[in-house]
């Protein structure tokens, strides 16, 4: 079989490379658009029709039955049954104020109210939105709930059907150095830093101290204890202390309760200028785990520095 070989002697009567990708898109001869047909493009726009209806319905007919068979009130599985139990459920601290999450550095000068490096005002008002957004006024259909505690005694029992004890932070902390009168002492050398305790379905505090949680804060190394010249903690009804904060245990445990106030203390640091001091404090009680400093548990760290320069 000869094999005719077509030569073209001018490039007028070459073919091009643009009519086939013209043909592609729109085949006049076989009426295609893309290769396809009418009748083709019919039949698979109806499939995919049919299936992606398909799987929407599947997808929100399971959602439906998480959401229905969901609770709203408390975790799926607490206790033993939760993930947290492998470790121990383990609640951590935290502290405000705290302009980013990222960033644990506490840096003021007292005597500068709005600068923007070391102003110390943003810092009191970070305190005020936390309080108005966690402590604010109980909404009145959940007033009935709040119920008057005695300090060192628990009230599991009533926690259990919805009722929870009063936490009122104007109230409590009226008569110490942390209040908003006094800017929460940032306008001195010696400001006042929010620890609380994160809070964990159903946990309760167990064993020594047998009256709550005690919350003890220090130099991170011993330099910074040696920095740290006095701490002072505000607990509930003002009580002062130098050995420790008391988390009383007549406010856990936490069921979700829709009139819960967490508790929390003031801490209050005195410092020297211009010398940055890391501080971590830890949750002590016998069922909080505090020895993993690499993960934090029980505990929280920030650093103070109070400065007289300028930005």
């Amino acid at each position: 079989m000869v094999q005719e070989e077509y030569v073209f002697d001018d490039h007028q009567h070459q073919p091009k490379k643009s009519s086939g990708i013209g043909k592609f898109i729109w085949n006049s001869e076989n009426r295609e658009f893309l290769g396809r047909d009418g009748a083709s493009w019919g039949k698979i726009t109806l499939f995919y029709t049919i299936f992606y209806t398909c799987l929407g319905s599947f997808f929100i007919g399971l959602l439906a039955l998480f959401i229905r068979f969901m609770p709203v009130d408390r975790p799926t599985y607490i206790g033993v049954d939760s993930t947290m139990s492998v470790r121990g459920i383990n609640p951590g601290l935290g502290f405000r104020p705290q302009i980013d999450v990222e960033d644990h550095l506490i840096s003021i000068n007292p005597t500068l109210a709005e600068d923007s490096k070391y102003g110390f005002l943003k810092y009191v008002r970070n305190l005020e939105n936390f309080l108005n957004a966690k402590y604010g006024p109980v909404p009145d259909e959940f007033k009935g709930d709040v119920i008057q505690c005695n300090a060192n005694s628990s009230y599991a029992n009533e926690m259990n059907y919805g009722k929870a004890c009063e936490f009122e932070p104007e109230k409590e902390f009226k008569n110490t150095p942390c209040t908003k009168e006094n800017s929460y002492g940032y306008n001195t050398n010696q400001p006042c830093v929010l620890v609380k305790l994160n809070k964990v379905y159903t946990y309760v505090p167990d064993g020594y101290p047998y009256n709550g949680i005690n919350v003890n804060c220090s130099g991170e190394t011993s330099a910074d204890r040696d920095n740290l010249k006095g701490v002072r903690y505000y607990s509930i009804d003002g009580q002062e202390s130098t050995v420790h904060g008391l988390l009383d245990k007549k406010f856990f445990p936490y069921m979700g309760q829709k009139a819960y106030r967490a508790p929390f203390i003031w801490v209050k640091f005195d410092v020297p200028l211009n010398t940055l001091v890391n501080i971590e404090c830890r949750a002590d009680v016998k069922n909080i785990d505090t020895a993993d400093r690499m993960n934090r548990r029980g505990q929280t760290k920030f650093s103070l520095y109070i400065t007289n320069k300028s930005n």
